[in-house]
């Protein structure tokens, strides 16, 4: 079987919230902490990713949720001790943070432990939209944050929603302007999405509350015109940041980059590529949502450590590899072809304002974007075409090198339109 490329990322998932906001469709439950077996059983899975050899030199690290905030200092420093000694000089280490849940204390233990970014999320700074949607976090609780994040020098970067029920235009962008003024280094601008199942969207179907998609779009639209206007630039589809400060970890998803994923609900995605940079295939994982499961297979009780224990061994004394620990975990797997891939890569090449490039799309898979300037390989049909349709919308622009079309990038009215883009490639 084909080794996977190097995995030079991390996403541990802390699936605990104080309380589940209306909108929000993400894995997590409400606890008012973070039990200790939960954390044991993460660093147990760590432990095995070190030992099968998935755990190598690390750029990039986030914890995501759920509330990471949650963590007490302990709990955080022992699974940063897991962690450190895999972190390249300078990698990025972010923390995500409600503004309820920050203290001092827990910014000094993270700075301490190696965390040099916190993602705060704010969403709105209107108590009367926190509360309509479900906030724990009040306004004042906010800027309470944003000031400790101000007066610490820590790196941050914070999350606003447009579109959220019962937020005024001018509010909306008063609030934004205000975040402003605490010089975060990343802010990502969100139109608000309102998603099946959710209580938001049994509340907006039962006409409890109004909700209109059209206001959204038009307050995401106003929010990016003043983002730029201040300095941030918009280099994905939701995310802005002074040139040198964009979001590396996130980066590394939308660049097809390799990543393991621990904790119950994470997900990881490890590719395959050949000698001459092809993208060969790939496997992707999901974890176990059901914490009882989780726990119990990396307790050290149950199959984690009893499974896989010693020094790259299993049970039967032979060395086990990653492939071996992946396919015994408690998690779904999808095997990825080199068609899901492809349209992947368009997917997120796309989402980023540098935009897709032919020799790359050449050199993974072994096909033409677009008809080369002299001779060369028949670019696909159907492809092409839709690429040369986008552009004539004014939705993309060619990038030529030489006579030829050497990428695209979108517009920004283009970017609008990405869902109904994809649908296109995806029929190619």
């Amino acid at each position: 079987m084909t080794s996977f490329d190097t995995i030079p990322s991390l996403y541990i998932h802390i699936p605990y919230c104080g309380s589940k906001c209306s909108y929000c469709d993400f894995f997590s439950l409400p606890s008012a902490g973070v039990p200790d077996q939960y954390v044991d059983a993460m660093v147990a899975q760590l432990g095995s990713f070190r030992r099968a050899g998935l755990l190598g030199r690390l750029e990039t690290v986030y914890f995501g949720g759920g509330t990471p905030s949650l963590l007490s200092c302990a709990q955080l420093s022992r699974i940063m001790e897991e962690v450190c000694p895999h972190l390249e000089p300078g990698a990025e280490v972010t923390l995500e943070a409600n503004p309820e849940s920050l203290t001092r204390q827990l910014l000094a233990a993270a700075r301490g432990c190696g965390i040099d970014r916190i993602s705060l999320g704010i969403q709105s700074l209107d108590d009367g939209v926190l509360g309509c949607v479900g906030r724990r976090c009040t306004a004042g609780k906010a800027r309470r944050a944003l000031g400790l994040l101000a007066e610490s020098g820590m790196a941050f970067c914070t999350d606003f929603i447009a579109g959220l029920p019962e937020q005024g235009d001018q509010e909306f962008l008063a609030g934004l302007e205000e975040v402003l003024t605490y010089k975060p280094r990343h802010v990502s601008l969100y139109s608000l999405t309102v998603e099946e199942g959710t209580r938001l969207h049994r509340q907006i179907e039962s006409g409890q509350l109004a909700w209109f998609p059209e206001v959204a779009d038009s307050q995401w639209i106003a929010g990016r015109d003043l983002l730029e206007a201040a300095g941030y630039l918009q280099y994905e589809v939701s995310n802005f940041a002074p040139a040198g400060q964009e979001s590396r970890h996130n980066c590394a998803y939308w660049r097809q980059q390799s990543y393991l994923g621990a904790g119950a609900g994470a997900t990881g995605t490890l590719y395959r590529w050949g000698a001459s940079g092809e993208l060969l295939g790939g496997l992707r994982y999901t974890n176990t949502t059901n914490i009882d499961e989780y726990v119990g297979f990396w307790s050290a009780a149950g199959g984690g450590q009893g499974v896989f224990s010693g020094s790259g061994t299993d049970s039967g004394g032979e060395a086990f590899s990653g492939h071996t620990l992946l396919e015994a975990m408690p998690a779904q797997r999808e095997e990825l072809d080199r068609d899901t891939l492809a349209f992947e890569h368009l997917m997120l090449a796309l989402r980023m304002k540098e935009g897709v490039d032919c020799s790359e799309y050449r050199r993974r898979f072994g096909r033409e974007l677009a008809a080369a300037a002299t001779g060369g390989q028949e670019a696909d049909g159907r492809m092409a075409a839709a690429f040369k349709d986008f552009c004539r919308r004014g939705w993309m622009r060619e990038r030529r090198q030489g006579g030829a079309v050497a990428g695209y990038t979108m517009t920004g009215e283009g970017l609008l339109f990405l869902n109904l883009i994809l649908e296109r490639l995806l029929e190619c």
